[in-house]
């Protein structure tokens, strides 16, 4: 099969349905308070604790999927966790404990899907040339929040039941494995260390010791954290209290962030190849977020079109975090090409999983001396510091190969 063919489009198009599937059932919480006939009847923080266990494994994990893909090949991998993938959505239907199955189908939802992201940049490194990596790691993007929109969309439309929510979850999961295992390719897999786990040991230690991997990871999260940490938490909250809006345009404002990211991370993916460069991409896109995020929290606009547009502004800039994960695979040696994307993968969401509680310590700490918005901005102030710091050291210590072949 020819590199870049038509045909491996197609095959990578097919694999992507996992990611955007392990996006579609990471948001399922997001709506069950809003399902009807619901066996729980737990408080929303239950239902968020549960819920949480999904990403106490999907971080760890990360330190392992890219040896196993290494290891083992991608056709595998994939049948295997698109089925436990599948089968952990129908463990909250357990009419036993059903907040404890929740937690344990969360689990397992948690842990299959951290086989998503680096799987598919380990389908790309075999299926094409490096050229049209980070092109491709921005389309995969772009694909997680198409699963997130459909997932909130779809089954709030078309459910209106607990069961149901998760029924069609199950069918459309034995639906992706029906077509991974059509269509993903056999591979055969670089077997160069004396098993498995001394190879999962050895690349690990490998990449432990580089620091390009750390100088990028780091700033891959902190580009990320604009969403993790802001967005996902305290975002409609600071519209609302301390930028005065309402909730639905708080919403609004948040959706925006979200979906200029998805469209710009693609096209920073393309200009990143065009230009045979990632650090120049990354370092100007740490820049550029570091100053309008800034611009966000000291100076807000008053009219919510001006804000809007600063917050497009912020998810086009953030677009360069793609760049990251295939900056380290392409420094590191090419039979650690998927170690190194999950690596990158994990120091992002350790930035953005540890990002969260301080802030809220930070606000919680200040909120007797300050003011309530002086309180917020104080405590999401470490975002634009971490950019700036990452953004530096890049542009500093960073240096990549002359040519991308």
């Amino acid at each position: 099969m020819k590199k870049g063919s038509f045909y491996t489009y197609f095959i990578w198009g097919i694999g992507s349905l996992f990611y955007l599937y392990e996006y579609f059932v990471r948001v399922i919480p997001s709506i069950l308070n809003r399902t009807a006939e619901s066996p729980l009847n737990a408080s929303m923080s239950q239902i968020a604790a549960a819920a949480s266990i999904y990403f106490l494994i999907y971080s760890p994990m990360q330190l392992l999927v890219g040896p196993l893909f290494d290891s083992f090949g991608g056709r595998k991998l994939f049948l295997l966790n698109s089925g436990i993938l599948a089968v952990s959505c129908l463990l909250p239907l357990i009419p036993i404990e059903p907040l404890l199955f929740l937690g344990i189908g969360r689990f397992g939802m948690g842990f299959a899907s951290a086989f998503g992201f680096v799987g598919i940049m380990y389908l790309c490194t075999t299926l094409f040339p490096p050229k049209r990596l980070a092109m491709l790691s921005g389309l995969t993007s772009t694909l997680g929040i198409v699963g997130a929109v459909a997932a909130q969309t779809s089954l709030s439309a078309l459910s209106t039941t607990y069961t149901n929510v998760w029924l069609l979850a199950f069918g459309f999961g034995l639906l992706v494995l029906f077509l991974l295992y059509c269509f993903i390719p056999h591979d055969k897999p670089t077997q160069i260390f004396e098993s498995t786990w001394q190879a999962v040991r050895m690349r690990l230690w490998y990449l432990a010791k580089q620091k390009h991997t750390w100088l990028i990871g780091l700033l891959t999260g902190a580009l990320f954290a604009p969403f993790a940490i802001f967005a996902d938490l305290w975002g409609i909250p600071y519209f609302t209290q301390i930028c005065h809006f309402s909730q639905l345009e708080a919403s609004q404002l948040v959706s925006i962030l979200n979906i200029s990211w998805a469209i710009a991370a693609p096209t920073i993916g393309w200009i990143s190849d065009r230009l045979q460069s990632r650090k120049t991409p990354l370092v100007v896109s740490g820049i550029a977020a570091t100053l309008l995020f800034a611009a966000l929290l000291w100076f807000p606009p008053q009219q919510f079109i001006s804000i809007a547009i600063l917050i497009a502004a912020l998810g086009v800039s953030c677009g360069g975090q793609v760049v990251g994960f295939v900056a380290c695979a392409n420094l590191n040696p090419s039979h650690m090409g998927a170690s190194s994307i999950s690596f990158t993968n994990m120091l992002c969401m350790t930035v953005c999983g540890l990002g969260q509680p301080i802030v809220g310590w930070i606000i919680d700490g200040v909120s007797s001396t300050y003011t309530l918005s002086e309180s917020y901005r104080l405590g999401l102030s470490i975002i634009p510091v971490m950019l700036i710091i990452t953004t530096a050291c890049v542009a500093r210590f960073f240096k990549e190969k002359a040519e991308l072949q």
